[in-house]
């Protein structure tokens, strides 16, 4: 081999270590280009992977809304909502519980809740239905409507529990600004915590619906109680509400309720569930709940949900006026002047009072009757003479003997089953 041979052989393995060595040092950052963009890809989609709560057993992605023809719908409040929304607006209702003290051991047998009501009446407008009122809710017993503010309540189970009271307007909604309602936590026998949600743990309380509802638009509201803040800036989501009818689901990021059509007849089954940003359960087992909806065109439709009210019926919604008498209540008449007690006749015995013969009645130019005080009773069965004392009943505890009263002419809210 000549020089010139192995001049050029030398030249040529000098090239091919030079190529080898330009490949190896664009091979390393290439290789730490890709990582990098693969990283940057999982990044990027790994906020619609939380949005979809992946995970065995969760169903794929679920819209804002319900879509489709046979879905729910949202739609605007009826025009005597709205009425009666203004009407109460200036309104700011505050609650105390004065007795008993948050975190009481209570005695066995029955025991006395004593509330103080600020800024909010408590109405029974009769055959209207309820005005604005209270909820009383102890653990995850049925709500029930109060209109007192001294109550008789039944023993306690031994345990814990939460009793709950808020304010709530004429159709079902709860008042969600501060003071309007209060929670505290009493103990019978002795304290058990983890029966209940840690202190300052958030916790959802379902408000509507309840039971029969008679027509649509059908109210969905909630209660938020110690939830996080959030929306404080952008994509700033510490909770959310998944509702789920009848296996569709949606949810909530906000404390507004919703009005809602496209309900089917009879039964209808809600699910409510307060999860976080990545649709993991709140503060489990306390906030996931299970509700029955019933739509019966026979119900009685509540006066609210229809047109606009007029100037009486919402006077006396809002208490300002004395309710209408219903059909089947009857109509106090006058009572004739009564007679002088007739004397004794001779031998020590009461003669018989004389006959007292009718007086005319006089038809009434003016209503005479007064507010419902939700301490003296509708009918109390005593004689009406101005002469006699009205009998007053002993603060009856809730609304349900009141409504058995009145059931065959008051109209409730139509989360009253």
């Amino acid at each position: 081999m000549g020089s010139g041979e192995l001049a050029v052989q030398r030249s040529s393995t000098r090239w091919q270590l030079h190529r080898q060595a330009l490949w190896r040092r664009l091979l390393l950052p290439l290789i730490w280009l890709i990582a990098l963009v693969a990283a940057l890809s999982v990044a990027l989609l790994q906020p619609q992977a939380a949005q979809a709560w992946p995970g065995p057993g969760r169903p794929g992605p679920a819209p804002a809304r319900p879509q489709g023809p046979s879905a729910l719908q949202e739609v605007a409040p009826p025009a005597a909502v709205q009425q009666l929304r203004e009407a109460l607006a200036s309104r700011q209702p505050r609650i105390t519980i004065l007795e008993p003290a948050n975190g009481a051991l209570l005695p066995a047998g029955p025991w006395q809740l004593k509330l103080r009501v600020e800024d909010w009446p408590l109405v029974d407008a009769g055959p209207l239905g309820l005005g604005p009122h209270l909820i009383l809710q102890l653990d995850d017993e049925q709500p029930r409507p109060l209109l007192e503010t001294s109550v008789n309540m039944p023993p306690l189970a031994p345990g814990s529990h939460r009793l709950t009271v808020y304010a709530v307007r004429p159709w079902g909604e709860v008042v969600k600004a501060p003071g309007a309602y209060r929670q505290i936590r009493l103990n019978r026998v002795a304290a058990n915590p983890l029966g209940l949600p840690a202190p300052g743990s958030p916790q959802l309380l379902p408000v509507s619906p309840r039971g029969i509802s008679a027509a649509e638009p059908v109210l969905l509201d909630w209660l938020l109680i110690d939830a996080p803040l959030q929306n404080l800036r952008s994509d700033d989501t510490r909770w959310r509400l998944r509702v789920t009818v009848n296996g569709d689901s949606f949810l909530v990021q906000q404390q507004s309720p919703l009005w809602l059509k496209g309900w089917r007849p009879g039964s209808n089954a809600v699910l409510l569930e307060l999860v976080d940003a990545r649709g993991e359960p709140l503060n489990p087992p306390f906030n996931s709940l299970v509700r029955e909806v019933q739509l019966d065109a026979s119900a009685p439709r509540p006066t609210w949900l229809g047109p606009r009210l007029d100037e009486a019926s919402l006077a006396q919604l809002l208490g300002e006026a004395p309710r209408a008498q219903g059909a089947g209540e009857s109509v106090p008449s006058p009572d004739p002047t009564p007679a002088p007690p007739a004397e004794a006749q001779d031998g020590g015995t009461e003669a018989d009072p004389p006959a007292q013969l009718p007086q005319p009645i006089q038809p009434p130019t003016e209503p005479s009757e007064k507010p419902l005080d939700p301490e003296v009773s509708a009918d109390n069965g005593a004689d009406n003479n101005p002469a006699t004392p009205v009998a007053q009943e002993p603060p009856g505890p809730l609304l349900e003997d009141r409504e058995t009263a009145n059931a065959t002419t008051a109209t409730l809210e139509p989360s009253q089953p």
